[in-house]
């Protein structure tokens, strides 16, 4: 284990990050001397963070937001061929107690295997002790935790018929680069600090000195999002293919079920939700333009928008997590769409962890998983980073 966890280290994924070679080796250490004890966010935040131990988690979610980086590291190590026959590392999200596996590499030639049988009871003790590890482990985290039955109904609809889920990432609508000869003289002029250097009263810019981009980017926390969906989905086994937005058409979305990512971003989430009981819109108030999620039922309602241009300042977002069966592709979509990409990424985490769903849940009709379903969620925004998403309203029908 320790030449292994070594390996994934020195490795081009983690070299750089002290943040995720710091938790990931924790994890483990902890997980491989049978004390799960510190194996909770509090006190991963207090042992590896250096937190104090009776810190707020949910102010500070720098556990959750390091264990998500560490997921997709380990993702991205694995998904390299010379890595195919090791052991396997995986962090459940949800949790931080690891689980492993071996992946049969492939078959060697007879003449070749010969010499390796020697070494393959060892072989075979190991993989059945490693097994074992992750079975407990298993065992102690369904223990543990909120059960997952409702995350499991949830998604039970994507999951009947065994097609592959499609995950529709947003893209951004408005990126433009400078062309032409001009180039290195707007960039700098406009990249320049404010002062007498970028006084741009008189610039002048013409059409052919832009090219849009926008196709060709993803948000961070976009992307995030998601990695979180990607991630749930290969825990269970179920197949998905990732595609941005504009490499999306609807003959795509006719044969097969849809998560959509991002709200104002992605035509496919604003679509969904056009019509439903919580939708999003772009408004004028005393001069000062919102990005809003209305309330159909209570249309004076104003409690859920931010403004625009988004500042520094921003301290809250907002999103909608809507489940439905779209009669226009007869298949169910599930969007997690916030305001902004903080609001994205906390509805993200909200479909795809037990513990936040399944309290959502609590008050919910008995026969909530035969029926549609909205959440608006609410997330403080601390550092930069979404805080855990709190449900702001639900509509069940």
């Amino acid at each position: 284990m320790n030449s292994q966890l070594a390996k994934i280290l020195e490795s081009p994924h983690f070299r750089n990050s002290k943040r995720s070679q710091a938790l990931l080796r924790f994890i483990l250490e902890s997980a491989l001397s049978d004390d799960h004890a510190p194996l909770k966010e509090r006190s991963i935040g207090a042992a590896v963070f250096g937190r104090e131990i009776a810190y707020d988690t949910a102010q500070d979610p720098i556990v959750r937001n390091a264990a998500i980086e560490v997921r997709k590291r380990l993702a991205q190590y694995y998904l390299e061929p010379e890595h195919a026959g090791e052991l396997r590392i995986d962090i459940p999200i949800g949790s931080y107690i690891p689980s492993f596996r071996v992946e049969s590499p492939a078959a060697e030639p007879i003449e070749q295997a010969a010499p390796a049988l020697a070494n393959a009871h060892k072989w075979m003790l190991a993989a059945v002790a490693l097994a074992l590890i992750g079975i407990a482990a298993a065992f102690l985290w369904t223990t543990r935790r909120t059960p997952a039955s409702e995350l499991d109904a949830f998604w039970g609809s994507m999951f009947r018929d065994g097609k592959t889920i499609q995950i529709c990432i947003g893209q951004p609508t408005r990126l433009y680069r400078f062309t032409g000869p001009r180039i290195e003289e707007l960039n700098g002029l406009l990249g320049a600090a404010a002062g007498l250097a970028r006084d741009t009263a008189n610039l002048s810019i013409s059409p052919a000195e832009l090219t849009w981009v926008a196709p060709e980017y993803l948000f961070l926390r976009d992307a995030l999002s998601a990695f979180n969906v990607a991630s749930w989905l290969q825990s269970k086994g179920r197949p998905y293919q990732l595609a941005s937005v504009t490499a999306t058409n609807y003959s795509q979305l006719r044969r097969a079920p849809l998560v959509v990512i991002g709200a104002f971003n992605n035509q496919w989430a604003m679509r969904v939700n056009a019509e439903l009981r919580f939708a999003f819109s772009r408004r004028n108030d005393g001069g000062v333009l919102y990005d809003s999620i209305d309330d159909r039922r209570n249309p004076n309602a104003s409690q859920w928008r931010v403004a625009q241009p988004v500042t520094g300042t921003m301290t809250e977002d907002y999103a909608i997590v809507t489940h439905v069966f779209d009669p226009a592709t007869e298949n169910t979509v599930i969007s997690a769409a916030g305001i902004e990409t903080y609001g994205t990424l906390a509805a993200s985490e909200f479909i795809t962890r037990p513990e936040y769903l399944g309290a959502a849940l609590r008050a919910a009709p008995k026969d909530w998983s035969r029926k549609n379903v909205q959440f608006v969620l609410g997330t403080k925004i601390i550092d930069g980073a979404p805080g855990p998403p709190r449900v702001l309203a639900a509509h069940f029908w």
